[in-house]
């Protein structure tokens, strides 16, 4: 499992770590899972008794720059806030699609934005295995891999195909 208290490491908030580098890297996370909470609707109740996550299992989202900042939603897709929060390290979840707006026309204009913004979770109600009945509307990485180099933040010398495996259905 990866933490928050993890991440945090020696550095006094999350924030300061993510922009530091302080994600582990593909082969220290492999195998491992983390957990993310949706809270902003609710507050800020996770943290309360425990300022910027310390001694809790999840990351929650929240805004950057605040102590429990690792995790952020930025959910509109716009590609120039996101890839801006991922080149200061934070991990960024978008959408690539909503409300069955873009599967009901097939328009794939949010979600080629999405998986070229940077954000590491792009989720959708579409994914390569369950198309939208309506137009055949469906979202996957380029050559159906379970993960891609970051078009952001990514060595210019990475190779989707030789992260993972590809997968058998």
């Amino acid at each position: 499992m990866i933490t928050p208290d993890q991440i945090r490491g020696r550095c006094h908030t999350l924030d300061q770590a993510v922009r530091r580098g302080g994600w582990p890297n593909l082969a220290q996370a492999r195998g491992k899972v983390m957990f993310l909470m949706d809270q902003k609707q609710t507050g800020p109740i996770y943290l309360k008794g425990h300022p910027g996550l310390r001694g809790r299992i999840l990351f929650t989202n929240a805004t950057p720059g605040h102590p429990d900042a690792a995790f952020v939603e930025e959910n509109e897709g716009r590609v120039a806030t996101i890839s801006s929060l991922v080149r200061q390290g934070y991990l960024i979840r978008t959408q690539a699609d909503s409300d069955t707006v873009e599967a009901r026309t097939n328009d794939t204009r949010r979600r080629d934005q999405a998986l070229n913004s940077g954000a590491q979770i792009v989720s959708t109600d579409y994914p390569e295995f369950e198309a939208a009945k309506w137009s055949g509307y469906r979202v996957a990485l380029p050559g159906g891999s379970p993960a891609g180099c970051n078009p952001v933040i990514g060595p210019p010398n990475c190779v989707n195909s030789l992260l993972e495996p590809k997968s058998k259905r």
